[in-house]
This record gives structure tokens, sequence and C-alpha cells, in this order.
């Protein structure tokens, strides 16, 4: 695929994709594009490429959907057998997933603990309408860091325990500036990310808490109410997400797309002005240009003179979209990091995230080894180790 690196702020929308890419595109929105879903059609697929980069990109649901309205039968047999199988399937899934989500929540309320949901049943029912048309594969739970010594006997009451060996308060010690640690339950069917930070402080756009001054709200999901971020600041989350992700993952601007579209008149100057004091406006903005180059949002009035004067965002679309369109990771730590120092503002701010980056320890980290709380601060010496082991067992 030929995609130069320019800063023609049109360039992602100009590259030339792969056919099932910009079927792919094409297809995962809530209102396809049925003009572009007939010519790519009429140019030919292959449906099982097709098929396997929805998967990988995870959004099935949203692309099933599409399928249905626009062109249903015109895909081979074998094919709608397949897609109709493996929706059943996760439309299963997001119902548990999101009645397990109830119960826990239900949980908490009784327990006076103040807790949020994030991402999920809630960002599919915020930004889309409907909770089973994204795909999410646990629940991901926001508690104050004050909460936390409350919060985990009540995990533990419910069924849900560290992944990694070690009480749990060692662990939140351990990965106190990663801000989340994963439970899993006896079953193995649903994991809960359980969260204290909004976002790593390894990010460029990492708000805090103090960052989302309307607090809880509550979400309207499956004829209950669930705690969430407030709807005018869902932006901020949204971004500091994505950003994370270096937006390589294709979830995470359909996420921002639809929000787009189905809250055209929200205010997004108090999130473009939080971001920028948090010196991650760069990162927000690179996804609100992808979110419009490759799905067709509206950008925010209030973001576009702030895009057109950052020429650094241009580069950061064409780089995440190759990465997109070529499947590639976006969990790789070098080129996550590479992209947070990219989108960071100022010297002081790209050195301090720097600092973070080098000496936090992570969830890899403690998966890989858990040392004695006194030799903790060995871990970023041992990490080029760590790292040289994973690639040697890739080859």
């Amino acid at each position: 695929m030929d995609m130069a690196a320019t800063l023609n702020p049109d360039s992602a929308k100009t590259a030339k994709y792969a056919p099932e890419f910009d079927l792919l595109l094409a297809c995962a929105r809530i209102i396809p594009d049925a003009p572009r879903i007939q010519s790519f059609i009429s140019s030919g697929i292959d449906w099982r490429a097709f098929t396997h980069l929805a998967a990988i990109h995870g959004v099935r649901p949203l692309v099933y959907c599409s399928l249905q309205t626009v062109c249903w039968n015109q895909l081979p047999l074998d094919i709608q057998s397949e897609w109709n199988e493996t929706c059943r399937s996760l439309t299963a899934r997001t119902l548990f997933m999101t009645g397990e989500m109830l119960r826990i929540t239900a949980e908490f309320n009784s327990a006076g603990i103040p807790v949020a949901v994030l991402k999920g049943s809630v960002i599919a029912q915020l930004a889309y309408g409907d909770p089973s048309l994204r795909e999410f594969n646990d629940l991901d739970l926001l508690v104050h860091p004050s909460d936390l010594h409350r919060a985990v006997p009540l995990f533990d009451r419910l069924g849900y325990r560290p992944v990694w060996k070690g009480s749990i308060e060692t662990i939140i010690s351990f990965l106190r500036h990663v801000g989340e640690c994963r439970l899993a339950n006896n079953t193995g069917v649903a994991d809960v990310d359980l969260h204290w930070r909004v976002a790593t402080s390894a990010t460029a756009l990492a708000p805090s808490l103090s960052d989302f001054p309307s607090g809880f709200q509550s979400v309207s999901i499956a004829g209950s109410t669930v705690p969430s971020l407030a709807l005018a600041e869902l932006p901020l989350y949204l971004a500091a997400q994505g950003g994370w992700d270096q937006w390589c993952d294709l979830r995470r601007i359909c996420d921002l797309a639809e929000f787009l579209r189905r809250y055209p008149c929200l205010d997004w100057r108090p999130s473009l002005a939080a971001a920028a004091r948090l010196g991650g406006l760069r990162s927000m903005l690179v996804g609100i240009e992808l979110a419009s180059q490759l799905l067709n949002a509206p950008i925010p009035p209030p973001a576009a003179p702030c895009i057109q004067r950052d020429t650094a965002v241009a580069s950061l679309v064409v780089n995440a979209a190759r990465q997109l369109s070529q499947s590639q990771s976006s969990g790789e730590p070098v080129n996550r990091y590479i992209f947070q120092l990219k989108s960071k503002s100022g010297f002081a701010g790209k050195l301090a995230l720097l600092w973070r980056i080098l000496a936090g320890r992570t969830a890899e980290d403690a998966s890989w080894l858990m040392l004695p709380r006194p030799l903790w601060w060995f871990y970023p010496i041992l990490r080029p180790l760590r790292m040289t082991t994973k690639i040697l067992r890739r080859t």
C-alpha cells in the first residue's frame, strides 16, 4: 500500500487501502455508506479476509448490521452462516456481561461505594444507542483511590480476585502509576479491570478524576441505571482511551465518530481546554481527525482551527491510518510510547512523560516476575531483559 507520510490533512482520506479495509470503514458505523459498500462489492471482495479483518478490529456487531441492511444477499451462504453464528455468540456474551455489570454495580450501591462503569456497554449505549453494537471482552470499573480499601473485599465476595499472585494491596501499590489491575472470577467467563485512575500516567493525555468535576452520573441500560462519567465530559475520556492505543484500535475511533454524530451540539470547548491544560491536546485532535477522515464524522467547530494550527497532527493521522489498514498491533510498547511523546506538548512535559515511561512499573512487569517490594526499583533495569525475552519467544 502506498501511503507517503505527508502533512496534507486529507492524506488519510485519499490513501489507497485494500478493498476489504475500505469496505470495513464503510460498514463500521451506525448508518452504513451504502453507495461505497456496493462499489467495493462490485469490484470484488475476499470475504474470508474481510471477516477476519472485522474480527481483528473488534467491530463485528456494527459491520453485521450494515451488511444486513445493505448487501446481505450478496454474501456467500457460508459467510452469512458464519456471521450469523458469530454475532449470536457476541450478543449472548454482551447480555451476560451487561447482567454481570448490573449485579456488581448494585452491590457497590448497596455498600455505599461510588463506582463508575467505563467502556463496554456504557460507551455503546451513549455513543451507539444500543449496548449490543460494541464488542467488549471485560468490565471496566472505576473507583476513587480512597475507596479501594472497601472495594477490594467486595470484589472478593463477588468472586473476583487478582490474576497475579500476592495480595491485592501489594498489586495495587505495584501498579500505582498504571491505575488499574485485572481481576478474574473462577468461571473464567468474565474479567474486571479495576481502575483507580482514569488513564495511566504514561499517556500524553492522562486526566485524573478531578478533571471530571461532574462526578459519576447515571446512564440508562437494559431498563436499569448504572453510574458512569458525565456525558459532557466524555470526550476527554474517549480521547484518553484512544490516545493510549495510539488511535490504532478501530473501536476507539468508531466510539468517537458515533459520539460526534450522536451529539452534534455538545460543547467541546471544556474538553479541548482540559486536554490542552494536561498537555495532551494533540492526541485528542488526532482522534477527531481520524474519525472525520476514516468514518466521515463531523469535526467539532472549536477543534477545527486547532487541527489546522498543529501540523504534527496530520503526520500522526497518516501513521495511525497506515497501521490500522495493515492491522498492525497497537500494543507494541516502543510504538505506543513514541506516539505518546510526539503527542505531549512542551519540552518539560515530554521529559516528565519520558521519566514516567522509563521508571514506571507495568502490569507486564508484574506478570513476568513479581519481586519483593524492596527490589521494585530494579524493574526499569530489568525491563530490557523482559522485552528481549518476549521478542525471542515470537521468533
